[in-house]
């Protein structure tokens, strides 16, 4: 159930049933979560979205 990724000298482990799923099942478990209305998928999915929202009005700043 755990995987380990290495990022340059930090080693991450993830402690998940979706890190032993496939492209494919994690793509249904998260469409079928979203369907749900899951309400943490769905924070987590907003935060992503003010992230790049705030870096792309970042770089419009940058060269305007």
């Amino acid at each position: 159930m755990a995987k380990e990724f290495i990022f340059g000298n930090a080693k991450v482990i993830v402690n998940s049933p979706l890190a032993d799923m496939t492209k494919e099942e994690r793509k249904e478990f998260f469409r079928t979560e979203w369907d749900k209305g899951n309400p943490v998928l769905r924070e987590i999915a907003q935060a992503a979205h003010d992230c790049l929202r705030s870096q792309v009005t970042a770089k419009l700043e940058k060269y305007s």
